[in-house]
């Protein structure tokens, strides 16, 4: 992994983050904006919006790559003394809660707590959870709290953290677009960073109502996923063919595989494979159903939504070398001449010649 990659997701998984409080992550994506010189422009709904382009950028189309910014967690409600009330945002069996250890990042500084109870609320979609402060502190309403667990460590080649999805997928984004930077070439390229998908994917639904999506982008959706047994941790980035839910764009996801495969052969440390992540339904779904045309990326991911074995909370997992080929074939996607009507003509000649040269034996 390259040292400035290495950089940018150590300073974003270090922010806390949940549905609906994703204003520290945020943060630090326009701070790096500003010193790439890269447009920034926030909707109504708070997604972020990066652009950069060239001139001359038109020939392989505008490629949007999407993220999201959150990871479930905590929201602080109210405070009596040492006993805090709080929702917890986003799906995670109940079983893990009782007793695990919670970090808020309250301004006079991080707090820590445990769950003493959990319950659905009786008033929203979330779980109603009552922790124990460690020491007496003020934890405002609002705060948020994650799970006591390291924002990041790397063990040889495997990456833990508190919030792999999707701050590795934001991290993966932005690290694309800083490479796309910083080379002289004619590229169109939006990064489309979400609000709330762990919350059903409402920043995104906002996004597609409010017309935040240009309607010529090609979608490219960046996950992490669970690991599944065709796509195990450091098997490489994969081509999602679709989710638990439906199919992504046939003609997209066919080019975007067509590029990995003339990258692999260029490139012996890239990896990628093609397999169907049905751990769950991601944002790409939602795109396409509002008429975009959507295809989906991720690195497989370990201990999804921090459940660990024996119902013990757990640091989520990538491989790292999953990692930086997500990086590289978001970037060779971008800098791809080539559209994917090109890719699907090319397809249709071989077919036909195929005809020519053994129809005569039909």
């Amino acid at each position: 992994m390259k040292p400035r990659h290495r950089a940018i997701l150590r300073e974003l998984l270090a922010q806390p983050t949940a549905p609906f409080a994703e204003s520290a992550v945020v943060e630090v994506v326009r701070r790096w904006a500003d010193r790439r010189g890269v447009c920034f422009r926030r909707d109504r709904a708070g997604n972020v919006l990066l652009h950069h382009e060239r001139r001359g950028s038109s020939a392989g189309g505008h490629w949007l790559f999407a993220a999201h910014m959150d990871h479930p967690g905590f929201i602080a409600c109210r405070q009596r003394g040492r006993d805090l009330w709080a929702e917890f945002r986003g799906g995670m069996a109940r079983r893990y809660f009782r007793g695990g250890r919670v970090r808020f990042f309250s301004p006079e500084g991080e707090v820590l707590a445990e769950v003493r109870s959990v319950a659905k609320a009786a008033d929203g979609p979330w779980l109603a959870c009552r922790l124990r402060l460690g020491r007496a502190a003020e934890v405002p309403a609002g705060t948020v709290g994650m799970w006591d667990l390291p924002a990041m460590a790397v063990a040889g080649k495997v990456l833990s953290s508190r919030a792999c999805d999707d701050v590795v997928g934001t991290a993966a984004v932005i690290c694309a677009v800083d490479e796309i930077v910083s080379r002289p070439l004619p590229v169109r390229v939006t990064a489309l960073l979400t609000r709330a998908e762990e919350a059903a994917f409402v920043g995104c639904l906002a996004a597609c109502r409010l017309g935040s999506i240009p309607r010529d982008a090609f979608i490219v959706a960046v996950e992490t996923s669970a690991a599944q047994p065709a796509a195990p941790l450091g098997s490489g980035v994969v081509v999602r063919v679709g989710d638990k839910t439906r199919t992504f764009d046939p003609s997209l996801t066919a080019h975007i595989s067509a590029v990995a495969a003339e990258l692999a052969k260029r490139d012996r440390r890239f990896g990628f494979n093609r397999q169907l992540m049905p751990g769950g339904t991601c944002e790409s779904t939602a795109y396409a159903i509002f008429g975009h045309a959507a295809a989906g990326l991720c690195v497989p991911l370990g201990n999804y939504h921090n459940q660990g074995p024996r119902g013990r909370v757990a640091p989520e997992k990538v491989h790292t070398d999953d990692f930086s080929s997500l990086v590289k074939l978001l970037v060779a996607v971008a800098l791809e001449r080539r559209r994917p009507e090109q890719t699907d003509a090319a397809l249709k000649r071989r077919l036909a010649g195929l005809l020519r040269a053994r129809g005569k034996y039909l």
